[in-house]
């Protein structure tokens, strides 16, 4: 039941976002329990005036103190129990609010992690602005809307019944103004929509350049580029100032219109519910109560017209977000590819990037594989194909005798381990380094792996298991960062190891002695090597595979170099 009330409310708000519903089954729970607060809270609120009204007829004009003393008190008592319900209300809020926001927070990165790779790529900045603006966007509405639309509803029937049996004349102004200011924000709002977007965009670019800025210091410190990428962020800058402030002038007039219609209502009320009291058909705290009301009906009015625009908004952001979900495919699906796969065959395999000719290779558990060819010819491109990262332009590729696309990409990346040349530090510790990929590995398993890779004598003279390593591990040379990796991918179960220019930056002594430790360690698994130069070119492998350029119309395909060393 309370899932199709998810859906359903979902489908209502956001149409064609169906991955919203499961986020709105999740946090009903606590939107019930402030909604039930809220309406609790509204309904103290709409006795108050009537409150004020006893207090001002029976007490002062009827000059009763015993009556004045007592409506008195119980205004008192009112006011304070607006004051708690208002403090309860809101950390209940706070609290239901906060657990949705990060719910969909952790469902949009979980989606954008999970992203097609061939999917349009996502820059650091803009995945930034939408995990943490948009969704902060959709939440507010998604969690908002319900409460607001309740609420408002649930005072403005209850005050325009009061309204109504103070003097249905008079309520009658109020109803006249609605129209209007629904006709209004219906036309002004496309206008709104168009303003949020400009703001996203900006936004964005923004943080994109932001991003982008701190993850290359060292190359514009080195090209001596800071001046000129300070004009840069100071231009974008000054782009988003200027879409806020348009942004902000249409929310202002907006507004503005709404505020109008409130002061002509109220004045027309004032002229004719005083022409009332004057002519002594109506009592003086019936007017002030009357006033009172017609305050508080203004706000919940303008709130239920204010739900239209605010979707507008709304609407921009989850554009965005769907954006990423979209592109999420399901690492489960498919069967489970095996850890340790006894034979990798390509046939006929050509990556999309470099232009090699087509390949056909046997790769078998054990072996020790150079894969070799000219700089940019599509090596990186192709061993990346066998994780899923990067679709063949042709061909195929079998695990096991499988086609690798039976396989879930989840498995497929558990049971191949890709080490880039440019290795992925984390900030943190050495052990939080290690773990990421191998969460059940001991620190005994840690140990052994960064005995490998040469890297222990250096942890045990800091904090072993506990150095600290800093943002993209900054403060280390380029070599560690390799070893690192390397380290953390040993320490995972895979059968297949992929080194892809792993060892650029590591010295040939070390670097010796490294693949010597993973020879005799991962003797068992199939370890595939890219490398332009340095030691690893230099040592004997079961298969060296030479990818050639692929031929032009007219010329002879040429046959793939492998050569058993």
């Amino acid at each position: 039941m309370r899932a199709r009330l998810a859906r359903m409310m979902a489908a209502r708000i956001f149409p064609g976002a169906g991955w919203l519903g499961p986020l709105v089954e999740r946090a009903l729970p606590g939107v019930s329990r402030v909604l039930a607060l809220s309406l609790f809270a509204a309904a103290v609120g709409l006795a108050a005036p009537m409150v004020t009204k006893a207090l001002i007829d029976r007490g002062i004009m009827a000059r009763d103190m015993q009556a004045l003393v007592i409506w008195a008190a119980v205004g008192f008592a009112l006011g304070l129990g607006v004051v708690g319900l208002g403090i309860v209300s809101q950390m209940a809020h706070l609290r239901a609010s906060q657990a949705m926001l990060g719910d969909l927070r952790r469902t949009v990165l979980g989606a954008a992690l999970a992203r097609d790779p061939q999917a349009q790529a996502l820059t650091v900045g803009e995945a930034q602005t939408r995990i943490d603006g948009d969704c902060a966007e959709i939440q507010r509405f998604l969690f908002d809307s319900g409460l607001v639309a309740v609420t408002a509803l649930f005072r403005l029937v209850g005050g325009t019944a009061l309204m109504l049996a103070l003097d249905w004349r008079l309520a009658l102004l109020p109803a006249l103004a609605a129209p209007f200011e629904l006709w209004f924000l219906s036309w002004a709002r496309p206008r709104t929509q168009a303003r949020a977007e400009e703001v996203r965009e900006h936004r964005g670019g923004l943080s994109s350049q932001l991003a982008e800025t701190f993850m290359l210091i060292p190359g514009l410190r080195a090209l001596n580029a800071f001046g000129t990428r300070e004009t840069g962020f100071g231009a974008l800058q000054d782009d988003l100032f200027r879409a806020q402030e348009r942004q902000r002038l249409w929310t202002e007039a907006v507004g503005a219109v709404s505020q109008i219609l409130t002061a002509v209502v109220r004045s027309a009320v004032l002229l004719l519910g005083g022409w009332l009291v004057v002519t002594g058909s109506w009592p003086i705290g019936s007017l002030i109560a009357f006033l009172a009301y017609t305050g508080m009906m203004a706000g919940p009015l303008r709130n239920l017209l204010g739900l239209y625009h605010a979707q507008a908004r709304a609407k921009v952001a989850l554009a965005r977000l769907s954006g990423i979900v979209d592109d999420a495919h399901d690492p489960a699906g498919g069967e489970t590819c095996p850890l340790r796969p006894s034979l990798i065959r390509l046939q006929g395999a050509r990556s999309p990037w470099g232009g090699h000719a087509p390949v056909a290779l046997e790769l078998r558990a054990g072996q020790g594989v150079l894969l070799d060819g000219p700089s940019g010819i599509g090596k990186s491109a192709l061993l990346a194909s066998l994780t899923g990262e990067v679709a063949l332009a042709e061909g195929t590729t079998e695990i096991d005798g499988k086609p690798a696309a039976t396989y879930s990409a989840a498995s497929r990346r558990e049971a191949i381990t890709h080490v880039p040349q440019r290795p992925c530090i984390l900030r943190g510790t050495l052990r939080d380094n290690l773990l990421v990929a191998a969460p059940d590995a001991t620190d005994a398993d840690c140990r052994e792996v960064l005995g490998i890779c040469d890297l222990l004598d250096w942890a045990d003279a800091h904090r072993g298991l506990d150095t600290g390593l800093t943002e993209l591990g900054a403060t280390l040379s380029g070599g560690m960062r390799q070893r690192i990796a390397i380290a953390r991918a040993l320490l995972r179960p895979s059968g297949v190891l992929i080194f892809d220019e792993s060892f650029s930056e590591i010295d040939a002594a070390r670097c010796e002695r490294i693949l010597d430790a993973i020879d005799r360690a991962c003797a068992d698994r199939l370890r595939i090597f890219v490398a332009h130069s340095g030691a690893v070119r230099a040592r004997s492998y079961d298969q060296r595979i030479t990818l050639e350029a692929e031929p032009r119309p007219g010329v002879p395909l040429p046959m793939t170099r492998r050569a058993a060393v």
